[in-house]
């Protein structure tokens, strides 16, 4: 399996000091990574709030899993090449999603190839960044995957505290203790031909996100 994973110069090394960084710096409380697949096709369905959520994440799954883990990011924003396209690249085998796509194009061709090949995608489907902190909408995309793809685990990932590290037009991280849970895997079901159904699995996949925030306790432990 290489289709997607990146093949950047120096990408080990920089994952490597990277990984170890949040470790030591954001000291992340990790539940739930057994329910993460060792082998086959999924995606990881995780609230938006930072900029760092995706470093979060791949620090949390087991190391044997990040190479198969790509991450769907926005076209316009880490795909116009220079440095932040080589970091996205390097560090999350980032794949573009296209948000200004002309309607003859799929926005979501390379989730769909990635998936189609085995790979595990991570996901944010509210689309962006929360300003307020709260789970926003999910949007339908998830929901038309799920359709293409039934066979797919759902994993529901709640993220605490990447807010606190770097908050929207923040560029550098502050030193806050987080927390990424990964919930038991969804089966759901959506109709390729009916797009209701697509906002319905996105929508049940909120609210499996949602309640993990429910059953988490009242303070992730911020270390300030």
């Amino acid at each position: 399996m290489s289709l997607y994973t990146s093949h950047q110069r120096g990408s080990g090394v920089l994952s490597g000091i990277l990984w170890q960084a949040v470790a030591l710096y954001l000291r992340p409380q990790v539940s739930g990574a057994e329910h993460l697949p060792a082998q086959g096709a999924f995606i990881l369905a995780a609230n938006h709030a930072s900029h760092a959520d995706s470093a979060v994440i791949y620090a949390a799954v087991p190391r044997a899993l990040r190479s198969r883990l790509l991450a769907a990011a926005a076209q316009d924003y880490f795909f116009e090449g220079g440095l932040r396209q080589y970091v996205a690249r390097a560090l999350f085998n980032a794949i573009p999603v296209d948000r200004e796509s002309a309607k003859r194009r799929d926005p979501l061709r390379h989730v769909v190839r990635a998936l189609r090949e085995g790979y595990g995608v991570l996901i944010y489907p509210e689309g962006t960044r929360s300003l307020s902190g709260e789970i926003g909408p999910f949007r339908s995309g998830i929901g038309r995957l799920i359709a293409q793809f039934p066979d797919a685990l759902v994993i529901p990932t709640l993220l605490e505290g990447t807010s606190e590290v770097m908050p929207k037009g923040r560029s550098v991280p502050l030193p806050r203790r987080v927390r990424v849970t990964f919930g038991a895997p969804l089966r759901l079901q959506a109709d390729r031909a009916q797009r209701a159904t697509w906002q319905t699995a996105a929508n049940q996949v909120r609210e499996a996100v949602v309640a993990l925030q429910a059953a988490a306790p009242d303070d992730p432990e911020h270390a300030r």
